[in-house]
């Protein structure tokens, strides 16, 4: 993959001081300092005052062998009945492995105060039926410097040696001359349906213009061709790769040289209890120097959170240096429906199989008007419920001419019925709002949301992403590198549309996501009235590698971006008060943006 700047790794040497004092009693003293200073770091990393709880003082042996999934159980219960703030630590840079825990989770907080998880740079490596946190209802949350990987991988890499278009077959040739394989794992069978297992690929990786692209390969089932007789771990073997669907291009493999990600069946694609890492309802997060080398399903649930929640060097990508092409099957960040302030700083994705980011909500539909005032809605998404409040704002568009209808104050909420599911959590169930003035306009299948709670303060700074991007949110994209497709649009199942959006000082290539396009902007319709949902977009100082589409678009402002490549689509259409200052294109040549 092609990079404007080399990174080696997420966790980045902590900043270094010159000193020029030159006498050993200097030396001594600073080199004291130091000590000290690093003791205390790894000892506390958390507020004054918090009580220490050493994992390896409930039996985590921390060998890369022993399931420690009890012993950090009874670790953390060691810590329930404690009001005060509370250190987490594990022994340094070692290996924990964990195949069975409690609900499925290694850590698991919830209501919890004050808490810091410090991982001194271990790995846990992970069995297929389990995650790694889930952290609900609480607050003033810290986890830092570790690692998460699974083992076995939920994903086999090979080589596509033959195309059959006549069959939808190809045959994979998996060799650890190639990639890394976990044998015992071979991917072999088809999807099981069990685990809440949902849709089953692979995926095709290929060179791009400006670094790698894929394509879903949607599986029927996989048989065992050649090799497999043979007890010797480091011979080849041939899997032929059944299509399940009829929408691959066969003619865009090249055979010896084209590679393929293959899920292992019954882990890879698998819901099970959740993402790998869950964060829900929170009152003020922060993890830094965090990575995810590998995932059966989603990497991050981040949901209805409040305050700050801070992801600091937080890396989902294969593991460095391990030849490997996949991190997760299915999204890196699933965001929905936070009033908090969102942080991502000097975060690197790469290699996942959906999504990098997701950062959107779940809107409402109206079902009934009953007076001018008076309300009927339901959550088109029946899952991951977002709550109504009295007092909060509501926002109602047309989404079928992605129109803005307006905005009122909800003087009133009454459930009309509700519905659990088997773990406890609410179905969405249809809701009577009342409301402090008419939405003119509002309708039947209107769409509403609250835009408090529409991710409102999203920040991406000094982030390298290369997968592509589903932003339906208000955001802001400061210096980052882009090699992915940056979708700006709406769908009724998520949701809102995303307004107020700032992209400056950063490079953004067309990659993985659209083989043409490198960023879209979809808003009003052609020829609708009224104003747009999507409003309020600024490019500044950035250099643009693909097609871009802005259309419908209400206050749109392009100030010094650079458009870089020769013969790219550049489309502004129906767009309303366009403001154009100081752009060039691919040979530096300035360029007037209109409609």
């Amino acid at each position: 993959m092609m990079f404007d700047r080399t990174i080696n790794s997420c966790h980045q040497d902590r900043t270094t001081y010159p000193c020029r004092i030159r006498t050993s009693l200097a030396r001594f003293v600073v080199a004291l300092f130091a000590f000290v200073v690093a003791l205390i770091s790894q000892s506390t990393n958390a507020s004054e005052g918090a009580q220490v709880i050493k994992a390896v003082d409930f039996g985590v042996k921390a060998d890369g062998v022993t399931d420690d999934g009890a012993a950090i159980d009874r670790m953390l219960q060691a810590a329930a009945d404690i009001d005060s703030a509370v250190t987490f630590l594990f022994p340094e840079n070692r290996t924990i492995r964990v195949t069975n825990a409690p609900d499925r989770y290694v850590l698991r907080f919830h209501r919890s105060k004050n808490r810091t998880v410090n991982g001194r740079g271990c790995t846990f490596m992970l069995g297929p039926d389990v995650r790694f946190l889930r952290l609900t209802e609480s607050t003033n949350f810290a986890l830092r410097n570790l690692n998460v990987d699974f083992q076995p991988l939920p994903f086999v890499d090979g080589t596509i040696v033959a195309v059959e278009p006549a069959n939808r077959s190809i045959d994979v040739r998996i060799s650890t001359a190639d990639h890394p394989t976990n044998w015992e794992m071979l991917p072999l069978g088809r999807a099981t349906r069990e685990d809440g297992e949902q849709a089953f690929f692979g995926m095709h990786w290929r060179a791009g213009p400006y670094g790698t692209v894929s394509d879903h390969y949607y599986i029927d089932r996989m048989e065992p061709l050649t090799g497999f007789a043979e007890a010797d771990e480091n011979s080849e073997r041939i899997v032929r790769v059944f299509e399940s669907e009829q929408r691959f291009h066969f003619d865009r493999v090249e055979p010896g040289r084209s590679q393929i990600s293959l899920p292992v069946p019954g882990i890879a694609h698998r819901f099970g209890p959740g993402a790998c890492f869950e964060i829900w309802d929170c009152d003020t997060v922060q993890l830094e120097n965090v990575e995810l080398w590998s995932a059966p399903w989603f990497g991050f649930r981040v949901f209805r959170n409040r305050g700050e929640v801070t992801f600091r060097k937080v890396c989902i990508r294969p593991k460095p240096n391990s030849g490997q092409l996949s991190s997760t099957w299915r999204d890196g960040f699933h965001v929905k429906g936070n009033s908090a302030s969102l942080l991502w700083e000097d975060c690197i994705l790469s290699g996942m199989n959906d999504d990098a980011f997701n950062i959107s909500n779940h809107c409402s539909l109206v079902r009934e008007i009953e007076s001018p005032t008076s309300i009927i809605v339901q959550q088109w998404f029946p899952l991951s419920l977002m709550p109504w409040r009295v007092g909060e704002t509501i926002a109602a568009a047309d989404f079928e001419s992605r129109t803005m209808l307006g905005r009122a104050t909800v003087t009133k909420v009454t459930p009309l019925g509700q519905r659990v599911r088997s773990d406890g959590r609410p179905f969405a169930s249809p809701v009577r709002l009342e409301l402090d003035r008419p939405i003119e306009g509002l309708a039947r299948r209107s769409l509403v949301w609250h835009p408090a709670w529409a991710n409102p303060k999203t920040v991406l700074r000094r982030c390298t992403i290369e997968k592509s991007c589903r932003l339906q949110t208000p955001i802001t994209i400061d210096d980052c590198h882009v090699t992915a497709f940056l979708w700006f649009y709406c769908e009724d199942v998520e949701g809102p549309f995303p307004a107020d959006v700032t992209i400056r000082d950063s490079t953004i290539r067309r990659g993985r996501g659209n083989s043409n396009l490198v960023m879209s902007f979809k808003g009003r319709i052609t020829g609708a009235p009224g104003p747009s949902s999507i409003e309020n977009v600024l490019l500044q100082n950035n250099r643009i590698y693909g097609g871009v589409i802005f259309q419908g678009v209400d206050n749109l402002r392009l100030e010094n971006n650079t458009f870089a490549e020769r013969g790219a689509l550049l489309r502004l259409k129906d767009n309303r008060s366009v403001i154009s200052e100081g752009n060039r294109d691919s040979d530096g040549e300035p360029i007037e943006l209109k409609n």
